[in-house]
Parts: C-alpha cells; sequence; structure tokens
C-alpha cells in the first residue's frame, strides 16, 4: 500500500511536475545512496545484448516477464536504497516532493527480448513502459529520482544504448535484447502493473504510430 500522509490522500491534479520513465528516457544527475541488494536467482539468464546497447544484467531477483507473441519483458528487482534526493515531481496543493529525500526506493531493470522470427526497427523511444501500484493515486505513472551513481552501481541505466550509438531506428534481431532500469517508490509485496508501448520507426528512423503497439501485464515485488 502507499503510504498514508504522503501520497494516498492526494488527488491528482491537472498541472504537475513529473518524470516518466521511457526506456530512451532519462532521469539521472548525480547523488549517492548505499544500496541494498536483492539476493539473485539467477546466475545467467542466456540474453543476447543488441549492437546498440549496453551489455545486459541479470543480478537481482527476477520477479517475472510481461510480453506477447513477439516481445517479452523480463522484470528484475535490483535492490533497494534510500533516496538521494527529492523527486521532481510534487504535490502542487503544497509543493512537497512526492518522494522525499531518505524514502526507501526499489530499483528495477527491465530486459525487452524480441522473441518472434522477425527484425523489429525501433524508434528513439525503443519500448516506452508505464509503471503503476493499484492505488498510485497519481495520473502520470510511477516516479523516481535523479540517481545516476545508484543506477550506475546496480547496473540498472535509464538509458538503452551503449556510447557512440547512431540515430535511429533501432534494429532488434530476433533473439536479441536491450535493458533499462527504472527506479520507484517501495512498496513490499505489491503489484507492480505494467504498460508497455513497442515504438516502431521507419528506415528514415521516425516513429511509425501505425506499427506501434503496447503490451501490459503485472508482477509482484518482494
Amino acid at each position: 500500500m502507499i503510504q498514508p500522509g504522503r501520497i494516498a490522500g492526494r488527488a491528482v491534479a491537472a498541472t504537475v511536475t513529473a518524470v516518466s520513465l521511457a526506456i530512451a528516457g532519462c532521469e539521472s544527475t548525480s547523488g549517492t545512496a548505499t544500496p541494498t541488494p536483492t539476493p539473485s536467482t539467477t546466475a545467467s539468464a542466456g540474453f543476447t545484448t543488441a549492437d546498440w546497447a549496453t551489455s545486459v544484467a541479470t543480478s537481482g531477483h527476477r520477479l517475472g516477464v510481461v510480453g506477447d507473441k513477439r516481445v517479452r519483458i523480463t522484470v528484475y528487482q535490483v535492490a533497494t536504497a534510500p533516496a538521494p534526493t527529492a523527486s521532481v515531481m510534487v504535490d502542487p496543493t503544497d509543493g512537497t516532493p512526492v518522494i522525499a529525500k531518505g524514502d526507501r526506493l526499489v530499483v528495477l531493470r527491465y530486459v525487452v527480448t524480441n522473441i518472434s522470427t522477425d527484425p523489429i526497427s525501433l524508434g528513439i523511444g525503443t519500448v516506452a513502459i508505464t509503471a503503476r501500484y493499484p492505488d498510485w493515486p497519481w495520473e502520470p505513472g510511477l516516479v523516481g529520482v535523479r540517481a545516476p551513481e545508484l543506477m550506475a552501481t546496480d547496473k540498472a541505466p535509464t538509458t538503452p544504448f551503449k556510447a557512440g550509438t547512431q540515430r535511429p531506428p533501432y534494429v532488434l534481431e530476433p533473439g536479441a535484447s536491450f535493458m533499462v532500469g527504472q527506479n520507484a517508490p517501495y512498496e513490499t509485496a505489491e503489484e507492480l502493473q505494467l504498460d508497455a508501448k513497442v515504438v516502431v520507426s521507419d528506415d528514415s528512423g521516425s516513429d511509425d504510430a501505425s506499427l506501434s503497439w503496447s503490451v501490459k501485464g503485472s508482477v509482484h515485488l518482494r
């Protein structure tokens, strides 16, 4: 459950300052914290990293998968840690951060795999994931804080691209994977609902809404 007083009693407002998660998006700047690793249950998942992506990591606890016949998203709970800074998103009624410095965070990693027999040409957004708890009261999905050192330590980068990656399309070959990370308010054993939009591009690298699609599912935190 969401902690009362800080979040649960606040109504959704029309205007908020939000940090949204997109797999090609960003959420990181300075800040340090001491993470508590989630015990690993996967020594090697046998992922083949896409040539444009950072090497896929499998540390942490595998919570489950969501997907369809074309893509599979494997969700890992990597660690928990105190928030090194407050969230950008604030409660518009009083201006207080939705996540205060020191609030407990969970670090998540999403590994996206092409399980079809055809390559998928991805746009700049690659796969945009919105995560939320059933009782999350805000219109945007779960927000996090800017914590690059924490995310780097836990191998949960907020962008999937390795250095030197060029413009889209980013071709995800059959069997290839990439990863991206997120931090969010930690709620023990809570259901994590996921809505992932696969952003497909044309040959020029422009997003093609007619070819893009979404997958939904849920896992439970530890």
